[in-house]
């Protein structure tokens, strides 16, 4: 009797500590992407579609998906947000083709479809906040989350031109220090330029957040509904393992 108490009482406790093991794990990150702010969400897409999806196409995510779970009437969807050459069931792609990226860029745009999952939201939310001005890189900005990217920064009047500013600035931009030795330096920082943003530093930290949404939605679109129904059936089976307790000592009752 002991015995199967013990094993009751084991099985609820893994059962409720899966939740708080999976909150521990969000909570490492900076941010915590909410697959039920429709408001970011949608922002997020937005964001993504004016900015993002001239280079970045999300191959394994249908614009009717897309509308069906951020809650956009499709009429209003085709409307505003939908290119004129797709249609609402299609996959959405870029319009660039691989060799105008690799005679523009010399690399292909990666697709962002498992962005989130490849890297994690909090990358993506501090990657698009990193850039600062390097006359050295092509496009004139480097990034100080993935150094020498070719990615131009398209959010640049946004934010605001940035600058690496570091104590010891004569020996910083005379190449006796590397990028990414810089960017380790305590000493050096990312600040303000010349160049001031449509944007202050707080409302540009919530189009990043809005974008690192919208990318962790999309590298995972069934999580919200998969984790609400995972709950349930766990605590289901909770009460199944009890019910099922109960109904056995009912039927060994005359047994012993």
């Amino acid at each position: 009797m002991k015995l199967i108490w013990r094993q009751v009482i084991l099985a609820l406790c893994f059962l409720l500590s899966v939740p708080l093991a999976l909150a521990e794990t969000a909570a490492l990150d900076k941010i915590t992407p909410d697959a039920g702010d429709l408001a970011s969400l949608q922002r997020g897409f937005a964001l993504y579609s004016n900015y993002c999806s001239g280079c970045h196409q999300l191959q394994y995510v249908r614009y009717s998906r897309v509308a069906e779970d951020l809650s956009i009437p499709k009429s209003l969807f085709a409307e505003n947000l939908l290119p004129k050459y797709a249609r609402i069931g299609d996959q959405i792609t870029s319009t660039m083709t691989k060799s105008d990226a690799k005679a523009w860029f010399g690399v292909v745009p990666p697709d962002l479809s498992l962005a989130a999952s490849h890297h994690s939201p909090d990358w993506i939310y501090r990657y698009l906040q990193g850039f600062y001005q390097d006359k050295t890189r092509p496009f004139g900005v480097n990034n100080s989350v993935s150094p020498d990217s070719m990615m131009p920064n398209v959010l640049e009047h946004l934010q605001g031109g940035r600058q690496l500013r570091c104590e010891e600035a004569a020996n910083a931009f005379n190449g006796k220090y590397s990028i990414s030795t810089l960017l380790s330096d305590s000493k050096c920082g990312i600040v303000d330029g010349i160049k001031k943003g449509q944007l202050t530093d707080q409302e540009f930290k919530k189009v990043a957040y809005d974008i690192a949404n919208f990318l962790a939605y999309t590298s995972d679109p069934s999580r919200s509904d998969r984790e609400s129904l995972g709950l349930k059936v766990l605590l289901f089976i909770g009460l199944f393992v009890l019910f099922a307790y109960l109904l056995k000592r009912e039927f060994w009752r005359d047994l012993a």
